[in-house]
């Protein structure tokens, strides 16, 4: 299938590079080796996977608004949902926050009502609202989503810190990171706090490769099923694929990780701080290797729109033809494993 092979995963960043100098510590050796140990992360965090056009998500409200509004009663829960995330993927999330609120005056007390508002209140900036939402979610299931939501509401407790934190120190949240690149920091420190149940401020914060790859397999789904490309996403997996000596560390995809987020905000000051991240990151590799970062990363980015443009070309056949999208897409995008 010729989508599968354009999706070569965790080896796909090493074949995008030049040919390696010898006295250069960017090579394909050291990004294959981060990314055998972090198999997936590369092409999530490029983009490199098949996602529904916006051609979809406009079939798909058409086909569940109608469906929802006859007042007939029949819709399922399943209508709701689909209406309310094509409703956020197309950027009207207070549209998905009624539905999803409609859903619960009519079928009340689902997982899925209570962890889409969760997500859905992050993108109109209410964080508190939305941890309301996803302790209700957790309640239920806290396993779901293989535990993806344990860490969206990590995610949204540090961003209601760092802001806190950043008001404090004047909006200096650079004197937050430190120097060491080996060091947890930001998100990855976050959440060594939260697994050691907030220890003390002098205690050394640990986290095992376990909790490591949970909160990194939490973060990747994130942006599998929200936004990739997502600059506090990426900054949240460089974190915790930055950390620790060389033979454990990701600190290329890392760098990659803090790179896009830098080009994906329009603050001044927050690319800076990116860019800092970035240069941590990289700390141990010779100069002469930072300068294929920038061109790695455009081409696995390029990639990633390749892939999705042959994904668009389908959705508006099938949209032409009169076949059901959703159908279609996992027949040829998502099989069955056998």
């Amino acid at each position: 299938m010729e989508i599968l092979r354009k999706m070569t995963l965790g080896l796909v960043l090493c074949a995008l590079l030049p040919a390696p100098s010898p006295a250069c510590l960017w090579d394909r050796d050291t990004l294959a080796s981060e990314s055998a140990r972090f198999p997936e992360v590369a092409s999530i965090m490029t983009g490199l996977f098949p996602r529904h056009s916006q051609e979809y998500h406009t079939w798909r409200v058409q086909q569940t608004k109608r469906l929802i509004d006859s007042g007939s009663g029949t819709a399922a829960a399943s209508e709701y949902d689909d209406l309310a995330v094509s409703q956020h993927k197309l950027g009207d999330h207070r549209a998905a926050i009624a539905t999803m609120l409609d859903k619960e005056r009519h079928l009340p007390g689902k997982y899925e009502t209570y962890s889409n508002l969760g997500t859905f209140y992050i993108y109109t900036g209410e964080l508190l609202t939305a941890i309301k939402w996803i302790d209700k979610a957790l309640a239920i299931n806290a396993n779901a989503h293989f535990g993806r939501e344990k860490y969206q509401r990590y995610l949204v407790l540090w961003l209601v810190e760092r802001s806190r934190m950043a008001s404090v120190r004047k909006g200096k949240p650079n004197d937050l990171e430190p120097a060491d690149p080996t060091s947890l920091k930001g998100f990855a420190a976050f959440v060594a706090r939260q697994e050691m149940g907030n220890p003390p401020a002098a205690t050394p914060l640990r986290l095992t490769e376990h909790q490591r790859r949970a909160a990194i397999r939490g973060v990747t789904g994130m942006m599998y099923f929200a936004d990739f490309d997502n600059p506090i996403l990426q900054e949240a997996l460089g974190d915790l694929l930055s950390f620790g000596e060389m033979d454990t560390d990701a600190a290329q995809l890392a760098a990659l990780c803090y790179l896009q987020a830098a080009q994906k905000t329009s603050d001044a000051e927050e690319t800076a701080r990116l860019k800092t991240l970035m240069t941590h990151a990289l700390s141990r590799t010779l100069k002469e290797g930072r300068g294929e970062l920038q061109q790695t990363l455009t081409k696995a980015l390029a990639q990633g729109v390749a892939v999705n443009a042959d994904v668009r070309n389908d959705e508006l056949a099938w949209i032409e033809a009169g076949k059901d999208l959703s159908k279609e897409f996992q027949k040829k995008y998502l099989p069955t494993r056998k």
